[in-house]
């Protein structure tokens, strides 16, 4: 398969059997689910399966349950009539109805609250909803593709997610495998981030091209996108893009971490391990300080020296 600059980069031979895949997947209209971690590139995948679908010119609707309050699960997706509840001053076409005849995805639908995984069941079966305050159900024809980035089978036995559910959704099923397991693609998407965020502009060196490859990607293609931005900023002036540019959100969190636990030892040695003390030289209350003792695994009797005991 090649490559289409306009739709997806694909580097690695990992990248080109799950696209490939999902070329077969697009060919009929079953349920999909997508699994993999955070930032993978479920989404892309999914608009790929869209894309090359009987569907293509008709909507697309990206819906994460994860960003639902639960109170509001079913009025989002299925909508309302106006005069449904207070501040309902019109009537809201919901995502599946927006999503008619073309296809939705269901972003970390392990968020779904069971109540709704029981609608969203009938609508997967029966092929219509009601709006909130409706007399009457209306047909909808939106494919469904499901994503998560937890097991879904495990959520089954913990009786967290319906068997039924993942059974109408896992009609097929594509993996895709975390960035650090297709070292093939970091390459051909950090160019592809450099020409979409600087184009024309910049270049990476090989030095620090090899520390990207060097790195784990906790966050996968999404943390990629963001340190290649970071890396333009830090390079000023420059066209190329040096290792000292290359700077990875891990090794931000661990210098931010150790920044305060200096700042927090530095406030035990000042009071000798005093809680009170320390609660007074941050600024912070004393449950803070004890959480921040266990999080730190800190032993404060060292830190005493003959003063008030430990509070």
């Amino acid at each position: 398969m090649e490559n289409d600059s306009k739709e997806v980069v694909i580097g690695s031979e990992e990248m080109r059997v799950i696209f490939s895949q999902a070329e077969r997947v697009a060919r009929n209209d079953f349920s999909v689910l997508l699994t993999g971690e955070s930032g993978v590139g479920k989404e892309v995948v999914s608009r790929y399966i869209h894309r090359h679908s009987a569907r293509a010119a008709e909507p697309f609707v990206a819906v994460n349950c994860g960003a639902i309050p639960e109170t509001l699960f079913e009025a989002e997706l299925f909508g309302f009539e106006r005069g449904a509840f207070t501040n309902a001053f019109s009537a809201h076409r919901g995502y599946f109805e927006q999503a008619n005849r073309g296809t939705i995805l269901l972003d970390e639908i392990s968020e779904l609250p069971l109540t709704m995984q029981v609608k969203l069941l009938r609508v997967l079966e029966d092929k219509c909803i009601m709006r909130i305050g409706g007399e009457k159900e209306m047909q909808v024809n939106a494919r469904v593709i499901a994503a998560c980035n937890v097991n879904l089978q495990t959520l089954v036995r913990e009786k967290k997610f319906r068997k039924d559910l993942y059974y109408r959704l896992a009609v097929s099923v594509i993996c895709i495998p975390p960035l650090r397991a297709r070292k093939a693609d970091i390459g051909t998407l950090a160019d592809s981030f450099l020409r979409k965020h600087s184009p024309g502009r910049k270049v990476m060196s090989r030095e620090a091209l090899t520390k990207l490859l060097h790195y784990e990607w906790p966050g996968n293609v999404r943390e990629l996108e963001y340190c290649v931005i970071r890396s333009i900023l830090n390079s000023d002036g420059r066209e190329t893009i040096k290792p000292e540019d290359v700077q990875f959100l891990e090794d931000d969190i661990e210098r931010s971490v150790a920044i305060e636990r200096n700042a927090f030892e530095e406030a035990l040695r000042r009071s000798s391990g005093n809680i009170n003390s320390v609660s007074r030289i941050l600024g912070v209350h004393r449950n803070t300080v004890y959480n921040k003792i266990k999080k730190f695994n800190i032993d404060v009797l060292r830190y005493r020296n003959g003063h008030p005991a430990f509070q």
